[in-house]
């Protein structure tokens, strides 16, 4: 029993999901994995390494019955062990109807939202969930059968956001032993044996035969995502700096379209693995409304070593002396849409200060600097940044093509716009989001949505910066 809680202590340790006065939400459903993560967290909290602010569950409103007895075993469990419970309820099915997407996408997109409002609820940093090693092995299998790359294969993350996974290094089977050990029940989800299911048939198909060959073949999994994962991160900042020198972004044209050129010869010159993704960060740059793949990459790489010419999805490409031009095609309006034209913006912020919207929709202001043991909690629309890292001042501008930051607990960089396309921002909307750079032009914080992570309190930072926004 000691050496697992010790197993879980050493995890959070090295991937740094949280300190001695983090305040730390478990999400339980009632399963073995989160109701183990429930009390692995109670005696890490009870040891000084962080602090237990309670449980989160959501209802589905999917398996009925089932699911109700969830919920009241939750609640009874937090009453049990005496901690705060945030129970919510969430109908995933008719969300998914509305919003014309899967149950998988709308019970996750509803979850995100349950957990921001724990972590508000109840004055808290982060939300564990329970992710196991069974479970990164179930995931770097499915995205190999879809033909991922090293980024798709880094699996699961330790972090993401304010999302902890302190259970990646455990197996289900572990945690179930201690389950038993301390004498505690949980709710088992018929739908798990459910083999309709991708993720339940290499669970019960497919992981069994690679046990054969390997008994130990979760676990090589789970290491096979933490070597890609590091290795996806270093050519992610690879290409990044290469795509610093051979990837211009010129001034639009007069019909507003975005006009990128990459040199060619010197885009040839690089490493396969480099050439790809170079020419991809050029592709999204020149048309950030949508995301390229290997294909649109491929066709980009021989146009620049056969001069040849082509036409991808909302961008036309050509090849002119050195370079191959990306143009990007404008998409017309539904006729009758009327629009309302809201140039680009882009306002000083002095520490401290305020800014407010040109078109009054949000006002963002900065406090500090102050030291670190009087930092607010993290909440939704507030984040604490090291002051050391800001200079003298901050910007607040609207996204420009090309955008990108790498968020915080995530591998590598990720495009503004792909942030906001995942948190569901409306198309309409994203050019009136606040960015928040320092007065050289690295992004801080997609401001309520993610926060960069070179600008994170570390456990050497002394003194922060709080950033507030507060939407109209």
């Amino acid at each position: 029993m000691s050496q697992l809680i010790e197993r879980v202590r050493r995890y959070a340790g090295l991937h740094a999901l949280w300190s001695a006065e983090t305040r730390v939400v478990a999400a339980v459903s009632g399963g073995s994995d989160s109701v183990a993560l429930l009390f692995l967290l109670q005696a890490l909290a009870s040891r000084g390494d962080c602090r237990l602010a309670g449980l989160v569950h959501l209802h589905h409103k999917i398996r009925g019955v089932d699911a109700d007895r969830d919920a009241a075993f939750c609640r009874a469990l937090a009453g049990r062990m005496g901690v705060a419970a945030v129970m919510r309820e969430a109908d995933v099915p008719a969300l998914a109807r509305s919003a014309g997407v899967s149950l998988e996408v709308a019970g996750r997109e509803a979850r995100q939202r349950c957990y921001a409002e724990a972590v508000a609820a109840l004055d808290a940093a982060c939300v564990a969930v329970a992710h196991t090693r069974d479970d990164q092995a179930e995931t770097v299998l499915l995205r190999l059968a879809r033909g991922a790359g090293p980024a798709g294969l880094s699996g699961i993350a330790p972090r993401r956001g304010h999302l902890v996974r302190p259970l990646l290094d455990i197996s289900r089977t572990d945690l179930q032993a201690y389950l038993g050990e301390i004498g505690e029940g949980w709710h088992e989800d018929a739908t798990n044996a459910d083999r309709g299911i991708a993720r339940n048939r290499v669970r019960h198909e497919v992981l069994p035969h690679l046990r054969v060959v390997n008994a130990q073949a979760d676990a090589a999994l789970a290491r096979a995502a933490d070597i890609f994962r590091a290795d996806a991160a270093f050519l992610d900042e690879l290409a990044n700096e290469a795509a610093a020198r051979l990837v211009r972004l010129e001034a639009a044209t007069t019909a507003g379209a975005v006009r990128v050129a990459i040199a060619a010869a010197e885009l040839g010159r690089l490493a396969p693995a480099l050439r790809r993704r170079v020419a991809i960060l050029a592709l999204e740059t020149a048309n950030p409304s949508r995301s390229y793949g290997l294909e649109e990459a491929q066709l980009l790489c021989e146009a620049a070593a056969s001069g040849a010419g082509a036409s991808l999805a909302g961008l036309d490409m050509e090849r002119f002396g050195a370079d191959v031009v990306l143009l990007g095609r404008q998409v017309p309006r539904e006729p009758g849409v009327a629009t309302v034209p809201e140039g680009p913006f882009e306002l000083q912020l002095e520490i401290p200060g305020a800014a407010d919207a040109p078109h009054g929709r949000w006002s963002l202001c900065a406090a500090g600097p102050l030291p670190s043991r009087e930092a607010p909690a993290a909440a939704p629309g507030l984040v604490v940044v090291d002051a050391s890292t800001l200079g003298d001042g901050l910007v607040v501008r609207s996204r420009r093509p090309g955008d990108r930051l790498q968020p915080l607990g995530a591998p590598g960089h990720r495009k503004v716009q792909d942030i906001l396309v995942d948190r569901k921002i409306p198309r309409d909307d994203r050019d009136r989001e606040p960015i928040v750079t320092d007065r050289i032009g690295r992004i801080i914080w997609v401001a309520g949505r993610v926060l960069a992570a070179p600008f994170r309190v570390t456990p050497l930072t002394t003194t922060v910066v709080v950033l507030t926004l507060r939407r109209q």
